[in-house]
């Protein structure tokens, strides 16, 4: 099955947003987003619900049960799978990803949309995202290790197409990992189909938990579309509650993050090897300081998860080929024929080089 559907681009609404939510198994929870979505200061054009892999038929009852909310069900297990069934379902030009266990400011869709309006070149958008409570264990550990916040200070990439960036020059790769994360996340659905869409070998679960999200902004800027991170475009996320949670979502971001980079380094053109390798051996480097520090009481992760950490980062320099392969292993199982990933769109061979 193709990413790209049905639906010329004369077709699409480019001023309209299509909120999209992949699911799996926690209606509870996206019930509480539904109503933040219902509340809005400007009406999506419309409300999707992925359903990926559901166990029961418990999310679609509750949609049947929203009035203008539309379900479909993805039966593929993965997030990046859910997010290209929701490229192909929609026809609105921007397509606004939020998580189910999230909720949303009531001005979220306006601002996505205005966002978008600036210019035609803006490829994604982000905002800022805030833990929805502090009250548990697992919430405070997860934001002391620095949450999905990334402040009150808009970014507008790269380099040079807003105003200058803060800190000091960064390769794009690193850029990618500093605007954002995909519990809120909104594409121009045009340049993301044109891209190939989300790559399904991430977010694969215990194998390569995370790294979509980063992967498709970081090939948005190699494209050369902007990447605008809006504080004002504001959601909630409800990190674990348990400390154990807690602390393998940390243990998995870091296996992601140096699974993701690998592969920038294996895909990227030549000008961009040197500096994609350099922030991949700072990423593996990262943990190893932090350990250092906390030994001195100046890191707030305990010393024993970032012991921890330092082996997981490690294990991810083996994790994306081992993810290609469960994902064309499951493309395979259910007679799916997706986006394989993205080798080879920036660099010829990248299988063999991988």
């Amino acid at each position: 099955m193709s990413v790209r559907a049905a639906g010329s681009p004369e077709s699409l609404q480019a001023s309209a947003v299509t909120v999209a939510v992949c699911t799996h198994d926690r209606p509870d929870k996206l019930e509480r987003l539904l109503q933040s979505l219902a509340r809005q200061t400007r009406s999506p054009r419309a409300v999707l619900i992925v359903d990926n892999a559901p166990s029961s038929d418990a999310t679609e009852q509750l949609v049947r049960r929203s009035p203008g909310v539309r379900y479909v069900r993805e039966a593929v297990p993965g997030l990046d799978f859910a997010r290209n069934r929701a490229l192909r379902e929609s026809d609105s030009e921007i397509v606004a990803y939020v998580d189910d266990d999230a909720v949303v400011a009531e001005d979220w869709v306006e601002s996505i949309a205005g966002v978008f309006d600036e210019s035609p070149a803006i490829g994604v958008c982000t905002g800022k995202v805030d833990a929805l409570t502090m009250a548990t264990e697992g919430a405070r550990l997860f934001e002391a290790s620095g949450g999905f916040g990334r402040g009150d200070r808009r970014l507008h990439l790269p380099p040079g197409a807003g105003a200058r960036p803060p800190g000091l020059p960064k390769p794009l790769a690193a850029w990618a990992f500093s605007v954002g994360a995909g519990v809120s996340l909104a594409v121009r659905r045009r340049f993301a189909l044109d891209l190939g869409g989300f790559d399904e070998a991430l977010d694969m679960g215990a194998v390569l938990p995370g790294g979509g999200d980063t992967d498709m902004l970081w090939r948005m800027l190699e494209a050369g579309h902007q990447v605008v991170y809006e504080p004002r475009v504001r959601a909630w996320h409800e990190h674990r509650a348990d400390e154990r949670g807690a602390e393998q979502q940390i243990l998995g971001h870091g296996r992601a993050t140096v699974a993701t980079l690998t592969k920038f380094v294996a895909v990227a053109p030549w000008r961009r090897k040197l500096p994609a390798a350099a922030f991949l051996a700072w990423r593996l480097a990262k943990p190893v300081v932090r350990l250092v520090r906390r030994l001195f009481g100046r890191d707030p992760l305990p010393a024993s998860l970032l012991a921890r950490l330092v082996v997981e980062c490690w294990s991810g320099l083996f994790a994306y080929p081992q993810a290609l392969r469960l994902a064309a292993s499951r493309r395979r199982e259910f007679g799916t024929v997706g986006v394989a990933s993205q080798l080879g769109s920036l660099s010829p061979g990248i299988r063999e080089e991988i």
